[in-house]
């Protein structure tokens, strides 16, 4: 009896849980939200959710509404992730593996170190060849240091695994001066950085003669009038030619599962540059008024980052995939020939480069968006005042 009685107890126990799970399974089903982006779009009251990176374009695209009327089209919400808010190099990786941001927009070497450290993500999206000021070497507007052989002996700072940095060893070496790295001893020595608001305070303070940075990530130094610049990238060189593109990636396992919402993403950025670019910049005031109120800076400081030659914010995309693998391949090739501290140890394979440019959003491919140039005569920005190319040149050879 009392086996009876344990057996039908048991049984109960299991009935109850069966219960709960149903129970729960039923709250599932009516979430409005889900988590899970394998849902379909057509099913009614579930919505999918895409993180995706705060930055100028974004912001734009999101006051705009843009970024919102896109995704809607296939039932999907969107949330714009401050990754700057999370602190120093590498948290775009984190937030990546733990879900909390999909989509993601950085320079093409930022890229391609996420994967050559094991990040499965792919190229959705890479920019046109940029222009020398892209990424500069910089000094203090009062230094005494006018060209880049005056750096002999002296310090230059950057982040080791940052895009100007790549930039400003190619731009010295091209002068003939080797910076420090741990395969060899240089003609002027190298000091790693990591974060912007840390290299700031110690620039200013004189605790490195030179920096090697993008103007826009300085911006507040060049409003106000406190930096000079003696060199820039090497015109049609590596950087300018590679490394200094943007890209925008996904992990290869959420770009399969919602290759409909990254070309949501895609025709909400390619319709805000457009319009940024239209007009002969006649927008570019609203769009600084809300970039700066999304990101929390001056409007002054973004309208420098907006307008100015060196800008990182958008550009036109390459839409030939093979284009974009070359300068993959064309970059990576070059950085391992000269032994640079980070592509020396992370090593990739030509077919993995091949497979991190994802075809389907592509020219030929099924998601594809033409974000490439069109040659519209309205489509060109006005040369901001004071930003010639002739005053740049005499600046960047060091003229007094």
């Amino acid at each position: 009896m009392r086996r009876f009685t344990e057996a039908m107890k048991r049984m109960g126990q299991l009935v109850m849980l069966l219960g709960a799970s149903c129970l729960s399974l039923g709250l599932k089903a009516d979430d409005a939200v889900t988590k899970t982006t394998a849902v379909a779009p057509n099913i009614p009251n579930k919505t999918r959710l895409a993180h995706v990176s705060l930055g100028d374009v974004t912001a734009i695209a999101a006051r705009k509404g843009w970024l919102q009327e896109e995704f809607a089209k296939y039932n999907a919400n969107v949330d714009l992730v401050n990754t700057t808010s999370y602190g120093q190099n590498g948290t775009t990786a984190a937030l990546f593996d733990r879900g909390d941001l999909h989509i993601s927009l950085s320079m093409m070497n930022g890229a391609l170190q996420n994967r050559s450290q094991g990040l499965d993500v792919v190229f959705i999206w890479q920019s046109t060849n940029v222009v020398p000021r892209r990424a500069v070497t910089m000094v203090l507007s009062d230094s005494p240091v006018q060209s880049v052989s005056d750096l002999k002996g002296k310090t230059i700072g950057s982040s080791l695994t940052s895009c100007p940095y790549y930039a400003a060893v190619e731009s010295l070496r091209s002068h003939g001066v080797e910076v420090d790295n741990e395969w060899r001893k240089g003609d002027v020595h190298y000091l790693n950085l990591s974060s912007t608001a840390a290299s700031t305070s110690a620039f200013l303070a004189g605790r490195f003669e030179a920096g090697g940075w993008h103007p826009s990530s300085m911006a507040p130094l060049y409003v106000q009038n406190q930096v000079r610049e003696i060199a820039v990238a090497v015109p049609d060189g590596i950087y300018t030619t590679t490394a200094g593109r943007s890209a925008i990636t996904v992990t290869r396992q959420w770009a399969n599962e919602n290759p409909d919402l990254v070309k949501a993403f895609l025709v909400a950025w390619d319709r805000t540059v457009r319009w940024l670019y239209a007009d002969h910049g006649a927008h570019l005031d609203e769009a600084a008024t809300i970039a700066a109120r999304e990101l929390r800076v001056s409007k002054a400081v973004e309208l420098f980052k907006l307008k100015d030659e060196s800008q990182t914010a958008y550009n036109w995309g390459v839409t030939d995939r093979n284009d974009a693998i070359a300068a993959i391949k064309k970059f990576w090739k070059y950085q391992v020939a000269y032994k640079d501290p980070f592509f020396t140890k992370h090593q990739l394979t030509d077919k993995e480069i091949d497979a991190l440019v994802d075809r389907r959003f592509y020219a030929g491919g099924e998601y594809f968006v033409d974000v490439g140039q069109k040659r519209l005569p309205s489509a060109t920005l006005e040369k901001p005042a004071g930003l010639t190319t002739s005053s740049r040149l005499a600046q960047n050879n060091g003229a007094r």
